[in-house]
């Protein structure tokens, strides 16, 4: 967690003017409220007291005191919407930027993270520093400020009780100090055991078909019960905290200062120091209450904080992951290069070219020719998933590869996709190591139809185009390619059809059509099938050879 609250801060200081708008504000608030006590002192021992009664003097003092309080009303509210402006924006785009980052990993990061604890990062952890932000870090400046303004207020009043007053300040951050180290593993605990619960429901709801199919409903009820009651015990143990060390604890403080401040201002009475005048000693037991309610509440608060600090640190862990993107591209024939908002079309063999333009680095790719040099490959770094793989396919070349259950075909696609780093070894396309080409531009060059494949949200139009602007024209042609389009015209409303998540209203041979599809839109230079016709029935998948021969010539 070191370093997570600096570089939360730095977030916030990218809207400088507000921020300085928003601390104005808070001077001025600050300000109209120390002014009060000072006032009703002014009128207590110049006129009260003294048995002055001044009309026009006191009707002042009353006029400034309710001006002051109108003041203090106005700034505090447009401060504190200002500092939740600021917390609000800053959420937002530290929550976009988390989301980008996520979709900007490798795959092999989300095979090695559980996907219920990545939703818990992007969700709950990143809601707890809205929090933060929100309820803490701008509650704090306001109450820091305010509780200054009322030292200097004490000190010009009298030093002497200031001094008294200061002790509950100590107290106050001693506390602080001893709470944040005592409740740090705590709720690292907590927020950790959160994710753990998110990743269970997330895989139970995933498998649920599995689950009751292998009557597996009690084990998984059992495992979950585990995870909840270590939870519950963790969120037992910051209860005993907080009531232990926040608010009484800051109570207690309060009467011993108090105590301290009428002893001392009686012995101040009966002793030769100087007398302390009454106004005074009204003005100090305002301020004491002002002073010890922000600390009592600031100290409420340290959970909240402690918590979203730990949330934060949890993000930032995220954030730090490197990602996969690489150097800018633009692709065309020859020099006739095309932007990169126009989609990728299939160039005549020998006449394409990819050009990646990094800040010094220029790609070109003449062909298409793999060559695929797999010297060794491990997931873990202790067992070899492939060995010795060396082979060389020719442009135009329409080949497959065949191996028993388990054999790393797939793992060979996923090389090929570059989702790994090869440890020993090398890929190339047109001459140009794999790892060299873009990861946009490696997305137009490889077209990856998977064993299992995922649709999204949306409709069977949405889901053959993604982000490419296509035309109906061609999202039809892709379909019967992929011998789609008969099926898509049986649906209730053809290509505006709506699919539910993950397109569990289609059939798994129709998922796999609709994912081929999608792939044949984007026009690939090299086409990978991972069995992607396992779920189809015979006649349409020779319909479907005869569709790919068709695009690879020879």
């Amino acid at each position: 967690m070191k370093g997570t609250f600096p570089r939360l801060l730095r977030y916030a200081l990218v809207h400088g003017k507000t921020v300085f708008l928003a601390f104005l504000l808070l001077l001025i608030a600050t300000c109209a409220s120390v002014s009060g006590p000072y006032l009703i002192k002014v009128f207590i021992d110049d006129y009260l007291t003294a048995g002055l009664w001044d009309f026009t003097a006191i009707t002042i003092l009353t006029v400034a005191y309710i001006v002051a309080q109108l003041v203090g009303a106005i700034t505090s509210y447009r401060q504190a919407l200002a500092f939740n402006t600021i917390a609000l924006e800053v959420i937002q785009r530290l929550r976009e930027r988390v989301f980008s980052h996520a979709l900007s990993l490798p795959v092999a990061y989300f095979e090695r993270n559980a996907s219920g604890a990545l939703i818990s990062r992007i969700t709950n952890d990143t809601e707890a520093i809205k929090d933060l932000y929100v309820n803490v870090i701008s509650f704090f400046a306001q109450n820091i400020v305010r509780m200054m303004g009322i030292l200097i207020a004490m000190a010009i009043l009298d030093i002497r009780l200031m001094g008294i007053c200061t002790l509950s300040v100590l107290g106050a951050i001693v506390l602080m100090t001893t709470y944040r180290r005592i409740s740090t593993p705590i709720f690292q605990r907590a927020r950790s055991l959160l994710s753990d619960i998110n990743r269970k429901l997330d895989e139970t709801i995933g498998g649920m078909s599995v689950i009751q199919l292998m009557n597996q409903q009690r084990r998984f009820q059992e495992d979950f019960r585990k995870t909840s009651a270590d939870h519950h015990l963790a969120g037992m143990k910051e209860v005993t905290i907080n009531g232990f060390l926040l608010y009484p604890l800051v109570q207690g403080i309060h009467m011993l200062v108090l105590a301290g401040l009428l002893s001392g201002a009686g012995l101040m009475e009966l002793s030769a120091i100087g007398a302390v005048r009454i106004g005074v000693v009204y003005a100090f037991v305002n301020y004491l209450a002002d002073l010890v309610q922000p600390l009592a509440e600031m100290t409420s608060r340290l959970n909240m904080a402690q918590q979203s600090l730990v949330s934060a640190s949890r993000v930032f862990q995220l954030l730090d992951e490197d990602t996969d993107e690489r150097i800018e591209f633009i692709e065309g024939p020859d020099e006739h290069r095309r932007g990169r908002s126009e989609p990728a079309s299939v160039l005549p063999a020998g006449n394409a070219m990819i050009e990646c333009h990094g800040r010094q680095k220029q790609l070109k790719l003449s062909n298409y020719r793999l060559s695929i040099d797999i010297q060794r490959f491990s997931y873990d770094g202790k067992k070899d998933a492939l060995r010795d793989i060396r082979f060389d396919i020719e442009e135009g070349a329409f080949i497959g590869i065949v191996g028993h259950t388990g054999s790393g075909k797939s793992t060979l696609m996923s090389l090929l996709m570059d989702f790994y780093p090869i440890g020993q070894g090398e890929i190339r396309i047109g001459g140009v190591p794999i790892r060299q080409i873009p990861k946009e531009a490696r997305t137009r060059l490889i077209g990856l139809v998977q064993q299992e494949p995922f649709l999204f949200t949306g409709t069977v139009a949405d889901n053959i185009r993604l982000e490419l602007p296509l035309d109906q024209a061609a999202i039809i042609e892709a379909a019967r390619q992929a011998q789609l389009h008969d099926m898509v015209m049986e649906l209730p409303d053809g290509y505006d059809t709506m699919l539910t998540e993950q397109g569990k209203s289609l059939s798994a041979g129709q998922r796999q059509l609709l994912s081929l599809a999608r792939t044949l839109a984007r026009k690939p230079k090299i086409l990978l099938l991972d069995e992607a016709t396992a779920n189809i029935d015979s006649h349409t998948e020779t319909l479907i050879r005869q569709s790919l021969m068709a695009l690879c010539p020879v």
